[in-house]
């Protein structure tokens, strides 16, 4: 029998909870304090599936004699009965163990600390044994960061049944050694945090934890503030990362959407290297920077679609959004940006209080799209290169590539308004596009 499936048998037997069919961990770090809340998004063929058991493991302590609790999936905001939710959330950064019936496949992980419009979003890993990193094998941990007021943790966690002894070593950007720690003992399918691994470290960002352990292991990293929409994710890669080579895709100086009716709509899409058939050669990131000049909804206006990045295929209407940015002047509590992070049910959105009404705004976007990191850095600066809009969230789909013949493509505006709510921002003039890529 093959390693892994006798580590993923074992853990079965040895957990408290009886076993049902799909077992999935869930890794969480810690935010520090504030609320958080954390769902995972199941997919079934039929309503009859329901039941998950759900452990959650606090950090320092073994999983193996924790009883579950049996909780019921439910239908979320999209109101899809074929993709219900299920809120995990734990009161303390640890382990979360999910074991589902026959019927239920978990999709995705969605952690939101804070409340709009001061949240932020991030993806939590689905784990199993073959997709952790195996036995001996080295996780590196990115972009761990100091600032002036506290710095980045690092979580360790055993998704093995038996305790599991680690070290890591934290690296500078230039990848030699700033710190080092040994002998460390994880839990059985447990979970240990090391605060503020950047305390000798000068401020800055790019740091890097290389972990490894001898048992079946993950690691992750998190910068924690009550302040939540300074709340960070830092992911791991197997090898130590590299920024890429880049290459220009898209270069338009000038006007090249001027948004009236019949003229509100544009898709560009990003020529991508693409494939004979299946997936083309994923890139490690994209930039995409633009100019707008803002103008007055004309009438009765409720959301303006401005801008988003998407793919056919994928979950969301069969398609892939990377990001969807829209505005609403009328929102209660005042006008807002908002931010779509592409969950397609569990429709995590980042909002941020932000009045483009009145006299035109000459504005500059800058997004950042990260598939290493799995990060997202959406910016939004006046022509005084203030930044009016400013988030950093996980990428969500960090799929990065052509599929076939379709591009990842970019769509300003939109063709007219769709559902009574969203409307083309008339008015608007977008100019000097420019996406560079690395691979």
């Amino acid at each position: 029998m093959p390693r892994t499936r006798a580590l993923a048998l074992s853990c079965l037997a040895l957990l408290a909870a009886p076993a049902l069919a799909e077992v999935r961990y869930v890794p969480v770090p810690m935010y520090g304090a504030g609320t958080i809340k954390i769902l995972v998004e199941y997919a079934r063929t039929s309503t009859t599936p329901k039941r998950v058991d759900v452990t959650r493991i606090p950090e320092g302590v073994s999983g193996l004699g924790i009883v579950a609790t049996r909780q019921q999936v439910e239908i979320g905001p999209s109101t899809s009965t074929k993709f219900p939710l299920l809120n995990i959330t734990p009161g303390a950064p640890g382990l979360v163990v999910v074991n589902a019936e026959p019927g239920l496949t978990a999709n995705e992980v969605s952690m939101e600390a804070g409340k709009a419009p001061t949240n932020s979003a991030w993806e939590l890993p689905l784990l199993s044994p073959e997709t952790a990193f195996h036995a001996d094998a080295f996780a590196f941990v990115q972009n761990l960061t100091k600032t002036a007021d506290g710095g980045s943790n690092l979580s360790l966690f055993n998704l093995s049944g038996i305790a599991a002894t680690c070290r890591y070593q934290i690296l500078r950007p230039n990848n030699t050694v700033l710190a080092e720690r040994t002998d460390i003992a994880v839990p059985a399918i447990g979970a240990v945090r090391f605060d503020n691994v950047l305390a000798t470290a000068p401020v800055g960002v790019g740091y890097v934890g290389a972990v490894t352990c001898d048992q079946t292991f993950y690691a992750i990293g998190a910068f924690p503030s009550t302040d939540r929409t300074r709340v960070r994710t830092y992911y791991p890669v197997t090898a130590f990362p590299t920024v890429g080579i880049a290459t220009t895709l898209i270069d338009r100086r000038g006007l090249f959407l001027n948004v009236f009716p019949g003229n509100s709509f544009l898709r560009l899409p990003v020529p991508l290297q693409t494939a004979a058939s299946g997936p083309g050669p994923r890139y490690k990131s994209l930039t995409i920077d633009f100019d707008a000049r803002t103008a007055d909804p004309q009438g009765f206006t409720v959301i303006r679609n401005l801008v988003g990045f998407l793919r056919n295929g994928g979950r969301r209407f069969k398609k892939t959004l990377f990001f969807g940015n829209f505005d609403r002047l009328d929102a209660i509590g005042g006008p807002k940006m908002i931010l779509d992070v592409g969950t397609p049910y569990i429709e995590t959105t980042i909002k941020r209080l932000l009045n483009l009404s009145g006299t035109p705004k000459n504005l500059h976007f800058h997004i950042e799209l990260n598939a290493d990191q799995k990060l997202m850095v959406y910016q939004i600066f006046n022509s005084n290169n203030a930044a009016l809009f400013n988030i950093s969230s996980s990428l969500f789909n960090d799929d990065l590539n052509a599929v076939g013949a379709d591009l990842p493509t970019l769509e300003f505006g939109l063709p007219g308004v769709a559902d009574d709510a969203y409307f083309p921002p008339y008015g608007w003039r977008f100019s000097n596009l420019k996406v560079i890529g690395r691979k």
